[in-house]
């Protein structure tokens, strides 16, 4: 037998009263909600709907075999009790025959009658959108606009396959700051920058389909921290890319892959190359290398956490590299324990073995024990490079050099091990 549950939703009339006691009391408790995967917190217990509400006067959602299900003749959102702000949500659903769409909402807003903001789209239509980005009752497409049919195509492209009509799909929803991450069964969909909502509800939507079904399960968060840093703009810059690790590694390409993974500290992920690299590399540069993949910025401000996991010996560096043309033509800053022709230094790889190019740095930097935090700065038109390390506001190296423009950026070490984390691009 079908096991079936079904939950009296607070009146509209008391809706708001209810909305402010869940966001005092913050919805599910720890203790409910944490799983045995440390900090993921379940959002549905499979038996009940305790954690939710329905904001609508119409609308019918139960629990059966162990699923949210929604009924109606007309759209609707399921949304959580309470708010979250950093987070990564994931969730499944799976779409009836015939037409239909539907969506997660995620730093949304719930009034009577209306729920609107961020929506990750669930388009089972041969339109193939699943995975993009919606602003529900506000600005329409994000990504891809509804306007520019050479976006919706390359996205169409670059999805397809990902979502399965007739199966369950699983979302993740991965926002940080203005860093907003969609991926639909493991594939990226959408990675976009916004700075309209920074903390919201969640949400289960039925699009509407007189008698049709809609099923959801396992749906669970993950409350995450932004970085201190993490602004949307620096030095006048916009932001343009930001990674925690915390869904992976995917957006990264590698001089060699079998010398990274990704590591578990705690409940903190990180990228971590973690051996010395086969690759060789055609004139004299560093071997290890992983490069932001699809990005290339001018101006920017490049900023990281950055551990150093070899032995301490003169040359016990990690590099940081930029205006990445392709393996012979980039330049990349290596910090290490003592300065010489060959460490601790801006260098220019054009062609030839690297060369130092740095007007002024220090006599050596303390990569010691733990995590630090590494920052370049670099304007094209004046040429100049500042290098900072734990202190931001004085450089431990600088120079000017207009050798390339715009190129890719990267970390690596030049034959050792190190690890990163919370990397944060501004730039143009």
């Amino acid at each position: 037998m079908k096991s079936m549950n079904r939950l009296a939703f607070p009146s509209i009339r008391n809706l708001a009263v209810a909305l402010v006691l869940a966001m005092v009391s913050g919805g599910l408790s720890a203790a409910q909600g944490q799983t045995s995967e440390g900090p993921w917190q379940t959002l549905f217990d499979g038996k009940t709907l305790t954690g939710w509400v329905n904001p609508y006067e119409w609308g019918k959602a139960w629990v059966e075999d162990g699923e949210i299900r929604l009924q109606a003749d007309r759209k609707f959102f399921l949304a959580t009790a309470r708010a979250y702000r950093d987070f990564i949500f994931e969730a499944q659903i799976k779409m009836p025959e015939g037409k239909s769409n539907s969506g997660f909402m995620f730093r949304c807003h719930q009034q009577p009658n209306r729920v609107y903001g961020y929506q990750a789209e669930v388009d089972p239509s041969e339109r193939q959108w699943s995975g993009g980005l919606y602003d529900e009752g506000r600005r329409g497409w994000l990504h891809p606009r509804r306007d520019d049919a050479e976006a919706a195509q390359a996205f169409v492209q670059a999805t397809k396959g990902a979502f399965k009509r007739d199966d369950w799909n699983t979302y993740r929803i991965h926002c940080v700051g203005d860093s907003l991450r969609i991926y639909v069964n493991g594939v990226l969909t959408t990675d976009y920058m916004d700075t309209a909502d920074r903390q919201g509800f969640l949400a289960i939507q039925h699009h509407g389909e007189q008698g049709k079904i809609y099923r959801f399960r396992n749906l669970r968060v993950r409350e995450l921290k932004a970085p201190p840093a993490l602004t949307g703009t620096m030095k006048g810059l916009p932001l343009v890319f930001f990674d925690d690790f915390e869904s992976g590694a995917t957006r990264w390409t590698q001089t060699d892959p079998n010398a990274w993974k990704i590591v578990t500290e705690a409940d903190n992920h990180v990228y971590s190359q973690y051996q010395r690299s086969q690759y060789e590399p055609r004139v004299r540069s560093p071997y290890n290398m992983a490069r932001v993949k699809d990005l290339k910025v001018a101006d920017f401000v490049l900023q990281a956490r950055m551990k150093q996991t070899g032995k301490e010996y003169g040359h016990r560096d990690m590099c940081l590299f930029f205006g990445y043309q392709d393996p012979a033509h980039f330049y990349y800053v290596h910090i290490a324990t003592k300065a010489d022709p060959h460490a601790n230094s801006i260098f220019l790889v054009n062609d030839a073995p690297r060369v130092s190019i740095a007007q002024e740095r220090t006599d050596g930097t303390d990569w010691a024990s733990g995590y630090h935090d590494v920052r370049i700065v670099r304007n094209v038109s004046s040429g100049t490079i500042e290098v900072f390390f734990d202190d931001m506001d004085t450089p431990i190296m600088k120079t000017v050099d207009k050798t390339f423009g715009a190129g890719e950026v990267g970390f690596g070490t030049f034959d050792d091990t190190g690890n990163i984390d919370d990397v944060i691009v501004w730039g143009k």
